[in-house]
């Protein structure tokens, strides 16, 4: 993300929001009081020169180490953050934002697990911010189910610049880039130009860059670059000067020497777009020395007339304007007082048809966020799409979609997903009328570029035989199992041991073919990585059971009451046993002791609170604390087979985000014992069946 965004996040925020904090120089010396004047003046490429001069000086300078974090961080060098973030957590008294910050770029780097650590950490330190706690809670697993949905293409319009918000335009595309290298203004703040609107005047000029198209063909994926290809490129400006050829800059009066961004063509074919508050060849201030962000509009056949928004101010920014098809409602982004959080999204309702807007109403808390909501875009049906940092996401801006009603939402934002998102910056997006194909912005290869979207439609089913193993004939009454979040479906085989059964996309199945008098076998299979219409093929050989497994299937009954071994629970976010449980663990191991032919398995579980990552390493932790009891008792290892199931296989409907009480909670937090005598599972058993 870059430019004006950046100056929408951070530059315009910094005296508000905390996302760059201002130091002052009382008893610094000369070294550092040269970084906190480049600092505070927010050129922070000079400021990280200076700054690296003083942590040479003194490498435990807490306040040049902050000085550090924050230039990174808003220079978008993540890998750097991400190491001074660090470095500021190994303090004894660490800073909210800190942790916050910390939390985030981790999550940039794809370090979850670390990363929700670092949000609780964060909520500990600031326990009424709503963000921390839906992060700390957050299943990252459910964003990446829909990266199958989609086809992501890296477009030909991008260059070594960076590109971002595109706009349909007449029967092209508008965007925003900083190529224009002939501009004499440099932007201090990283050392770029300023950004300008360019043109696309013909929509089917648009399509998948040469890299990228190979890249697809070397790796399958085309959101990422391949290393060699992109070395390849870098001395074969091919696609960069393709990108110049069919992309024209936007002249006349929208074009300045500050910053011009994100735009909206309004229904009678005026120009509305964000710009530095400069008009008429004069550029105004905040009462602190800050150019803020204004929203004009461009109007006349050539757009010769530059009006202001009625509601622009010095002292704070508005920009990212929206307008819904008929062009009657208005959605813009500000950091004006009184919000909920750094930006937040405002509308305006048209009241003439001269152009009057209506005063601004904030589209309240249940879209905006004690983070940042911008770049709005609202499609034909009324659904809103947006960006934010104040929702649980893959990292950075991730992008959301909401239905509007009366301008209020219906539902909660919809986090999009990997492939639209990722673990950089996602915004930027618009979506055809007639389909849900599009554009939108990311810097996930580092610069901002612009990428289309095709959604993708394909079937995945499971296709199967349950037979004999000694003769290869189908097995008649047989049956087969599938459990999937912590439900279990049953498919009856035809004559044939014939089955089939659709499955959903990006996720994890145990599936196992039962049969009378026959020992169950499971497969586990996965539809992550699958992207086209496919067809998973399983065959269950099962073999009889011998007449001590026999023995077993016909005692089923007398067998699971005699062994039915309690579960023992946990503490909440903890592996450690119970003193009270340690007598059900003592049992466990006396009847293992005096029955050799039985064995265990350990099934562990967590509740509904954390990542599915976080939990199925918890769950993990507690089938190891059991097992290590069960052992120091004197029980060989290999008679313990240890499972962990995370959140998977909840006892109650105390589901993510339900309200439940702690002791329904506590009930998920547990593990149970399944009993394996003479090789059958117990619990795979279906005795009243017998």
């Amino acid at each position: 993300m870059n430019k004006i965004c950046v100056l929408l996040l951070v530059l315009l925020l910094h005296l508000t929001t905390g996302s760059c904090f201002a130091f002052f120089q009382e008893d610094d010396g000369p070294l550092l009081q040269k970084a906190i004047k480049e600092y505070n003046a927010l050129r922070f490429v000079s400021a990280i020169k200076e700054l690296t001069r003083v942590i040479k000086k003194d490498p435990l300078n807490v306040k040049a180490q902050e000085m550090m974090a924050s230039s990174y961080r808003n220079t978008k060098v993540y890998d750097e953050a991400l190491f001074w973030y660090g470095e500021l957590t190994n303090q004894k008294n660490i800073k909210p934002e800190w942790a916050l910050y910390y939390a985030e770029a981790l999550a940039n780097k794809e370090r979850y697990e670390e990363s929700e650590k670092w949000y609780r950490k964060y909520l500990a330190l600031k326990p009424t911010d709503k963000r921390a706690a839906a992060f700390s809670k957050a299943n990252i697993g459910e964003f990446n189910k829909d990266e199958g949905k989609w086809e992501i293409e890296f477009l030909n319009i991008n260059s070594d610049a960076s590109e971002y918000s595109p706009m349909f335009y007449k029967d092209g595309l508008m965007f925003i880039s900083n190529r224009n290298e002939k501009s004499r203004y440099m932007f201090a703040w990283d050392q770029t130009p300023y950004t300008d609107m360019f043109v696309v005047d013909n929509l089917e000029d648009v399509r998948e860059s040469d890299e990228a198209s190979i890249e697809r063909r070397l790796s399958g994926k085309s959101d990422k670059p391949n290393s060699l290809v992109t070395l390849l490129f870098r001395n074969n400006k091919s696609d960069s000067v393709g990108a110049g050829e069919i992309a024209r800059l936007l002249t006349g009066k929208v074009k300045s020497s500050y910053h011009e961004g994100p735009a909206v063509r309004l229904p009678e074919g005026s120009l509305m777009f964000t710009r530095n508050n400069f008009n008429n060849k004069k550029a105004g201030s905040s009462s602190a020395g800050i150019n803020k962000l204004k929203l004009y509009t461009a109007i006349g056949d050539n757009w010769e007339k530059i009006v202001e928004f009625p509601y622009n101010d010095e002292e704070y920014s508005t920009g990212h304007p929206a307008v819904s098809p008929d062009g009657r409602v208005l959605i813009f982004a500000s950091d004006v007082a009184r919000g909920y959080g750094g930006t937040d999204l405002y509308y305006c309702v048209r009241t003439s048809e001269r152009g009057n807007w209506g005063r601004p109403v904030n589209l309240g808390p249940k879209i905006n966020t004690e983070g940042n909501e911008q770049f709005p875009f609202i499609d034909k049906n009324g659904k809103l799409y947006f960006a934010s940092t104040g929702y649980p996401g893959l990292g950075g801006l991730d992008i959301f979609e909401v239905i509007l009603k009366d301008m209020k939402p219906v539902g909660k934002p919809h986090n999009l997903g990997a492939g639209i998102n990722s673990p950089a910056d996602d915004f930027g997006l618009i979506k055809e009328d007639e389909s849900d194909n599009g554009y939108f912005s990311s810097n996930r290869r580092g610069n901002d570029d612009i990428y289309r979207f095709k959604k993708l439609a394909f079937v995945i089913k499971m296709q199967g035989l349950v037979l004999d193993s000694r003769t290869n004939t189908p097995v008649a009454g047989s049956k087969v199992l599938v459990k999937h979040n912590g439900l279990t479906d049953t498919v009856q085989t035809n004559q044939f041991g014939e089955f089939i059964m659709p499955l959903g996309k990006m996720d994890d199945y145990e599936i196992s073919g039962r049969a009378l008098a026959y020992i169950s076998k499971e497969e586990f299979i996965s539809t992550r990585q699958i992207t086209q219409d496919s067809t998973i093929k399983l065959v269950f050989r099962l073999n009889k059971a011998e007449n001590v497994q026999k023995w077993v299937l016909n005692n089923c009954d007398s067998l699971k009451t005699s062994f039915a071994f309690e579960n023992i629970h946990y503490d909440l976010d903890n592996y450690e046993l119970r003193r009270e449980d340690l007598p059900k663990l003592d049992q466990i191991a006396d009847v293992l002791k005096k029955n050799p032919q039985i064995n265990i398995i350990t099934a562990s579980h967590t509740d509904s609170r954390a990542s599915d990552t976080y939990n199925k390493d918890l769950s993990l932790r507690r089938g190891q604390s059991v097992r290590n009891y069960i052992v120091s008792r004197g029980i060989n290892p290999e008679r313990i087979d240890v499972k962990y199931y995370g959140k998977t296989r909840l006892v109650n409907s105390c589901v993510e985000g339900m309200n439940c009480p702690e002791p329904d909670q506590a009930l998920n937090r547990r593990t149970e014992f399944e009993v394996i005598i003479n090789g059958v599972n117990l619990a795979q058993l279906e005795c009243t069946n017998r």
